[in-house]
């Protein structure tokens, strides 16, 4: 198996343990200064944008398709078995159950909710990736181009995922407003762990 095989595997199995691990950790909130929130899950999944531009970028849009449908297949059988494990009778003795459930038992809003932002914004972060790439023949430097697509894409998933995951629950503003200001500073970093990784592979 030849090195390039063996990158885009890592790089693959990467994006969907980020993937896995945003999904639990999607419904927890913390508190940021003045006031914002975000969700906890959003540096592990700001990550996996990192991941897909890379492979883009190395392996083409084909290859990024096919990882960001396997992330979504991922992401569903998750949910499944997270429900199948709280459905399970707890042992005789074992004082967690209700815990479990807790933190493993997101609601259908949060799963669809974080289903319909992934697909929207990973999908727009690659065209966006690809579209800059194309209408500067390729002259755009890899962190710009990776810099806007994932601001393009990020965007969209702030708006998407916390509205549906989180409407009437609470006033929405100080939590689209805090998540995208994180989701803005992990892109600059994100940018450059792209072209590191790029020139890594």
């Amino acid at each position: 198996m030849g090195r390039r095989i063996k990158f885009l595997l890592f790089l693959m199995t990467l994006h969907g343990s980020l993937l896995i691990t945003s999904t639990v950790a999607g419904s927890k909130l913390f508190a940021l200064p003045f006031g914002l929130t975000a969700s906890a899950t959003v540096v592990s999944y700001m990550l996996t944008f990192v991941v897909l531009d890379v492979i883009a970028e190395l392996y083409g849009a084909e290859f990024s398709r096919l990882v960001i449908n396997l992330g979504l297949i991922g992401m569903a059988l998750s949910a499944l078995y997270f429900k199948l494990t709280i459905a399970l009778p707890p042992a005789a003795g074992w004082p967690d159950q209700a815990a479990f459930a807790t933190v493993f038992g997101a609601s259908w809003r949060i799963w669809l909710a974080g289903w319909l932002a992934y697909l929207a914004s990973q999908y727009l972060d690659l065209w966006s990736f690809l579209k800059i790439r194309e209408a500067t023949r390729g002259k755009a430097p890899i962190t710009i181009r990776a810099l806007v697509g994932m601001l393009v894409g990020q965007l969209f998933d702030t708006v998407v995922f916390v509205t549906v995951a989180f409407y009437g629950s609470f006033p929405l503003g100080s939590t689209l407003v805090g998540q995208y200001v994180v989701k803005v500073a992990i892109a600059f970093v994100g940018a450059l762990l792209v072209w590191m990784a790029v020139d890594l592979g």
